[in-house]
């Protein structure tokens, strides 16, 4: 009987101990995205235009976006997606790339499908910058950015991107207002007017 109480007091810990573990393997929680990317094809889902991004380029991407006229050797060119998830048009797109070594490159804004009309590229320091403006990517669109001539490999660095700016007469008078509503609320309270 002793042995009896002893198995079935093993097997309680036994099985207790497991049943527990089970209890906490997993948490569930919603968040609030940043901007997501992905490497191969490459993309980025812009939902935070405050914040950077991973730019790397990818020739399935091109293929996948269905770039006219792709060179046959996929070593020669890239492509990387940029989807605004955002409520606001995006007015410029900025890229920066450490190690592109001594390639020499442009800033192409011609052509059949071309969304910024200015472009600023250049080095600095051994980081290449590019610079896209004079143009919108508007919500819920996507833009392909094509590099035609380098290996897309050598690409990997951040972006960011830019929104308009509040119009400044509206910011003007919605800051008129909360101050008006400010100092009307001091100067009631100053008086002994109270509402009830």
């Amino acid at each position: 009987m002793k042995h009896l109480l002893r198995l079935f007091f093993v097997l309680a810990l036994v099985f207790g101990s497991t049943h527990y573990a089970h209890a906490t393997n997993f948490h569930v929680t919603v968040l609030d995205p940043s901007n997501i990317c992905v490497s191969n094809p490459s993309a980025c889902v812009i939902f935070d235009t405050t914040a950077p991004f991973s730019a790397t380029f990818s020739a399935s991407t091109c293929q996948i976006a269905g770039v006219p006229g792709l060179p046959s050797d996929p070593t020669t060119y890239g492509c990387l997606g940029l989807f605004n998830a955002t409520s606001d048009p995006i007015t410029s797109i900025n890229l920066s790339f450490p190690g592109l070594g001594a390639l020499t490159f442009q800033c192409d804004t011609t052509g059949p499908g071309v969304i910024f009309s200015g472009a600023s590229c250049g080095s600095s320091g051994g980081v290449d910058t590019f610079d896209f403006y004079d143009g919108s990517l508007d919500p819920l669109h996507l833009a392909i950015i094509y590099e035609n001539g380098a290996d897309p490999d050598l690409f990997d660095g951040t972006g960011t991107v830019n929104t308009p700016e509040p119009a400044s007469l509206p910011l003007l008078l919605t800051g008129l207002l909360f101050a008006g509503l400010y100092l009307g609320k001091r100067r009631n309270l100053l008086l002994g007017i109270t509402q009830k």
